[in-house]
């Protein structure tokens, strides 16, 4: 008799095998990547006929654009000039028509059959997005210790991420994320801010281990985009719940400050030390932006929502993009 993992295999296959992508928009950002892109859209095509494929050529200089209207079923969109990872993945989104939205990479990096099995995974548990999650910690030793440094910060913020914060092969039910387009970066922190929204929002996400193949052409990433992540990480924090910043940061303040003062005046009883008091006022007044930024955030958030109703009524249409 078999096993239940290896029937839980089988099942899995089988539904692998039938899944044609009838409901799926395929968003590839891609800029230079006439090596690779070829390769990624043939495995595409051969696994998912019926999903919309959507390239969007972010100002490339090589042969990128040709190459894709050579192919057929594939949708272009073109950028007349280089604008970013975020940026392309955003028009190709606005641009989608169906109820699921997946991102994929344009350089054979990623395996059409882990997309197949985390739309599947995300119809059988009914959540919001299934989040790819790289088995390998990264290329470099830099990007490694990059990588743990953002996720670092991004859970001492008390967000409740993956290890994997920026893999590029998700997939998202349209309402999920079509609401937070004006949100996301047109820089490559797209990805970790798509992943932050939803755990801010409190979406439920499943994670779903990847392996990747062999990148074909060269990556674009620096390390310059590592700082500006944790900075998206930041600013991402200060919209939705900016109190967890500034009370995170003020209240201490005023606790140490209040028992500086307290001591100080216990032991000296000279009252209250100019050094204390000044600590507690800066506490203060970071409790104070921070509610004042919350109400800001609310305010956003307000709008957001009113997105969120828009994107239900309907596709966004190409003109709009």
């Amino acid at each position: 008799m078999p096993s239940d993992d290896a029937a839980g295999a089988a099942q899995q296959g089988a539904e692998g095998a039938a899944y044609r992508g009838h409901d799926l928009s395929i968003v590839i950002p891609a800029f230079n990547e006439a090596e690779g892109i070829t390769t990624t859209l043939n495995n595409l095509r051969a696994h998912l006929p019926q999903a919309e494929v959507i390239v969007v050529d972010d100002g490339s200089s090589d042969a990128t654009a040709t190459v894709v209207e050579a192919m057929e079923g594939v949708r272009l969109i073109r950028h007349g000039f280089n604008r970013g990872y975020g940026a392309a993945i955003k028009t190709g989104m606005l641009a989608a028509r169906r109820t699921h939205i997946a991102w994929f990479d344009a350089d054979n990096e990623h395996r059409v059959e882990d997309l197949i099995q985390m739309k599947l995974l995300l119809d059988r548990e009914g959540v919001a997005a299934v989040l790819g999650h790289r088995r390998q910690a990264g290329v470099t030793a830099v990007r490694v210790v990059g990588k743990a440094v953002i996720r670092a910060v991004a859970r001492s913020l008390g967000l409740k991420v993956g290890r994997d914060l920026n893999c590029g092969l998700r997939v998202f039910r349209r309402l999920a994320i079509l609401p937070y387009v004006s949100v996301l970066p047109d820089s490559y922190s797209a990805s970790t801010t798509s992943t932050m929204i939803l755990a801010e929002r409190q979406y439920p996400v499943r994670f779903y281990d990847i392996d990747t193949n062999p990148r074909i052409g060269h990556s674009k990433v620096r390390i310059r985009h590592g700082f500006g992540t944790i900075a998206i990480i930041l600013r991402t924090i200060t919209l939705f719940a900016p109190l967890r910043i500034f009370f995170g940061v003020g209240l201490p303040v005023v606790l140490a400050g209040g028992v500086y003062s307290l001591l100080i005046a216990m032991l000296q009883r000279e009252g209250l030390p100019a050094a204390g008091v000044l600590s507690m006022l800066a506490g203060l007044l970071l409790c104070c932006f921070g509610l004042l930024a919350d109400q800001i955030s609310q305010l956003r958030l307000l709008q957001l929502s009113q997105l969120r109703a828009e994107a239900s009524s309907g596709p966004v249409s190409e003109d709009a993009v």
